[in-house]
């Protein structure tokens, strides 16, 4: 597996020629024998005294902070391109979580080649646009890969076949958490879901570990659950997963959102879990298929949460300045702007508040230009606990943007 990802040359960031775009800014290296000041805290209904906002939503101020930079455990800046973005916490820390990453140039005609297919990094809870990549290759140089396969998988290929696309983590006891994932297979460059499942995920110092047991808990027949986004509400101490639809040829399932929840301790049941039906509003536990056989019920359009490119990848969170669950996301249209909602369960219903949109991925202004897609908008709550700004980033090119939201 490491073997595939050994010949990185082009355009490789190196330590040995110190160089560093922002020198004067480098973050300082992790002290692995000591705890961030803060720990970070997922905000969770009850936490705290009701938030003062009032809906809808208002937006004081955004603050635009340019491309997030990535740091090696020693300190050192490196140049890695990734895509994706979402968070959630794990023994304190800030985990990210990110999609195909590469080492090399980001932008456009830029030349990287592919160490991890998915990863994580560790947020500087000082400054978010900062990250630590503290899992490496056994070279203490490139970024590991974080959702690992199993040893077929690694029989047959590794990683030059296999992907994993993650979810956010979800803590759910002390260092104890989870991740849901898809496998993907990629034979001869064609990407073929396989379906998803969950997987537990622990931090082990400052490197967060994924422990893969199971092929999958659903097959390629069944939304991709958790590829959205997931979330636990402590209230019911259900995780909620939001998936696309079934990748299979009907393009109006795909690019629709479907939901299901366990109890988030039963989370690798897959009999646990239960099934929104956006079409009677009711849970149930038939599992949803494409050929609705075998005791399954035949998904439908109508069974969908969010209906057709209405979501892209994104995460809700509880916000304490609202007492809402929030989404701060985007269409799957290619070029969104930030657009936010809000509900009182994770099932809805959901208030999109007159499609407003809160912030813009393209605030410097012109255009959309071709093909530099701005997709996978998350927000992220756990910089500013009492919600009343929230943290926002997306893909663009395989860099990473941000965007600080202010609420009236």
């Amino acid at each position: 597996m490491r073997k595939a990802f050994a010949k990185l040359a082009d355009k490789v960031d190196s330590s040995k020629s110190g160089a560093s775009p922002n020198s004067a800014h480098d973050a300082p290296p992790i002290n692995h024998a000591s705890k961030p000041g803060r720990k970070a805290i997922y905000p969770q209904p009850g936490q705290r005294q009701p938030g003062p906002g009032q809906l809808p939503p208002k937006v004081a101020s955004t603050k635009h902070h340019g491309k997030m930079r990535f740091f090696h455990p020693n300190g050192h800046e490196h140049i890695v391109s990734r895509d994706v973005g979402n968070s959630g916490v794990l023994d304190g820390k800030v985990v990210w979580g990110w999609g195909d990453t590469l080492m090399g140039a980001g932008g456009r005609e830029s030349k990287a080649n592919i160490c991890a297919t998915d990863s994580t990094s560790i947020a500087n809870m000082s400054d978010p646009m900062c990250a630590y990549d503290t899992a490496l290759w056994d070279n203490n140089e490139f970024v590991a890969n974080f959702i690992p396969c199993l040893p077929h998988e690694e029989e047959d290929g590794g990683l030059v076949k296999y992907a994993f696309g993650g979810s956010n983590v979800i803590e759910y006891a002390p260092n104890q958490g989870l991740v849901f994932f898809l496998k993907i297979h990629r034979p001869e460059g064609k990407n073929i879901i396989k379906g998803a499942g969950v997987a537990p995920v622990t931090m082990e110092g400052n490197v967060p570990k994924c422990r893969r047991d199971m092929e999958t808990l659903w097959t390629k027949e069944e939304p991709c659950y958790g590829d959205v986004g997931i979330a636990c509400d402590s209230r019911d101490g259900f995780v909620y997963a939001f998936g696309k639809g079934p990748q299979q040829d009907d393009e109006q399932l795909i690019r629709r959102t479907y939901l299901c929840r366990a109890p988030i301790k039963q989370a690798f049941d897959v009999n646990a879990y239960q099934y929104w039906d956006n079409s009677s509003k009711a849970w149930g536990p038939q599992r949803l298929t494409t050929h609705g056989n075998m005791g399954t019920a035949k998904i439908t359009y109508d069974q969908a949460i969010f209906p057709y490119l209405a979501m892209d990848r994104s995460a809700p969170f509880w916000s304490n300045y609202y007492n809402k669950w929030m989404f701060l996301y985007g269409n799957s249209w290619g070029y969104s702007d930030v657009y936010v909602m809000t509900a009182d369960k994770l099932e809805g219903p959901w208030d999109k508040h007159d499609e407003m949109i809160v912030a813009s991925t393209q605030p410097e202004g012109g255009k959309p230009v071709a093909g530099e897609f701005r997709y996978a908008i998350n927000g992220h709550p756990e910089f500013d606990e009492s919600g009343k700004t929230v943290f926002v980033t997306w893909t663009k090119l395989n860099e990473i943007y941000g965007t600080t939201i202010e609420w009236e």
